[in-house]
């Protein structure tokens, strides 16, 4: 009976023990490790700190810059395609980022393609003393970064140089073929400009470049003609009653630093070859924030006008020019309603590569 006994509290034992073990190994397996908290999910498709990296811009002295971004830029991604899209006057990085992925999220292009939001800083959005920052209005011309005092300035264009440079890199990318940049209001301004004015458009032999141009109110005109209603044509203004109004950003005289690294004639050259679509709202004909000096009123009465005057320059002066111009119907002055609407997905779908 004892002996019975005994092998019955043993069994008991055994089992407890048993249980007590799948019990803890359970536990385990269904934690995750440290490592694996800290995963992101490649695409990252919010507009949040998962989606924010840091790059650094090298020279005399390093800087920091923040971008969003569906993938990071430092791993192997096979994607095919990029695309830069550049915010407006507001610095809004974050919505722009929103929009975009969901242009992609609707063309089911997620896996194939890296979405990149840059954030040029003013100097109340610095965090720390390696954040680079600009004047209000200079990021949007290419103008070299603030304290204007220092020697250790960079362009704001020469960030998007820097990102298409890491685009460019086969090791991270190997499969990548196209990069646009694209913007909206201020930041198509910015995109323009950029288009005119940078060096590295067709020196990356394996990679095409395009820019994407919407309800932009100001546009660089080459040489000092405008539209007049007075004869139907272009011609030069009263320059009494405009001083400066062929100055850059608007035209080609006193050019800043990244600007004059090119002739004028690189630079009409430029204008006239590389690959640009201007993408006008039709309802973006209010006043709503519109910069009415006399300057900008001589290129057109609200953007969608100046968007259109602007395509008739270059048709008149640049007979060979590459530029595309696309109209979004029933869209006003609202980046979904052009690059989410059905016109604006079909344009990016007819982009990107196959």
């Amino acid at each position: 009976m004892n002996i019975s006994r005994s092998i019955f509290i043993l069994i008991v034992s055994l089992i407890a023990f048993s249980c007590e073990d799948e019990k803890e190994t359970k536990s385990k397996d269904e934690e995750p490790l440290d490592d694996e908290k800290k995963v992101i999910s490649i695409p990252c498709l919010s507009a949040n700190d998962d989606c924010k990296q840091t790059i650094l811009l090298n020279g005399s002295k390093n800087y920091t810059f923040d971008i969003y971004s569906t993938h990071p830029l430092d791993s192997v991604m096979i994607v095919k395609d990029a695309i830069i899209f550049v915010h407006g006057k507001d610095r809004n990085a974050n919505q722009y980022f929103n929009t975009m992925v969901k242009a992609i999220e609707n063309l089911k292009k997620t896996k194939d393609v890296i979405v990149i939001a840059p954030m040029f800083k003013n100097e109340e959005d610095v965090f720390n003393n390696t954040d680079i920052y600009w004047s209000y209005l200079g990021w949007r011309y290419g103008n070299n970064s603030q304290p204007s005092s220092s020697v250790n300035r960079h362009s704001s264009f020469s960030v998007i140089d820097t990102l298409i440079n890491k685009l460019s890199n086969k090791n991270h990318f190997p499969k990548l073929n196209k990069v646009f940049i694209g913007g909206h209001s201020a930041g198509s301004q910015f995109v323009q400009l950029y288009s005119a004015g940078n060096s590295i458009d067709g020196n990356i032999s394996s990679i095409e470049i395009g820019y994407w141009i919407a309800n932009s109110q100001f546009f660089l005109y080459t040489n000092g003609n405008r539209w007049s209603d007075i004869i139907s044509d272009f011609a030069v203004p009263d320059l009494s009653e405009c001083e400066g109004y062929n100055e850059y950003p608007r035209g080609l005289e006193d050019r800043n630093t990244f600007m004059n690294k090119l002739s004028i004639e690189k630079i009409k050259e430029n204008i006239s070859s590389r690959n640009v679509t201007l993408l006008l709202g039709e309802e973006d004909i209010t006043n709503s924030a519109l910069t009415t000096t006399c300057y900008a009123m001589l290129l057109g009465k609200h953007r969608f006008d100046r968007g259109a005057k602007y395509f008739s320059f270059l048709n008149k002066y640049f007979s060979s020019h590459n530029y595309k111009k696309i109209t979004i119907p029933k869209a006003d002055h609202d980046k979904d309603k052009i690059y989410l609407s059905t016109e604006g997905l079909s344009f990016i779908s007819k982009q990107l590569s196959n």
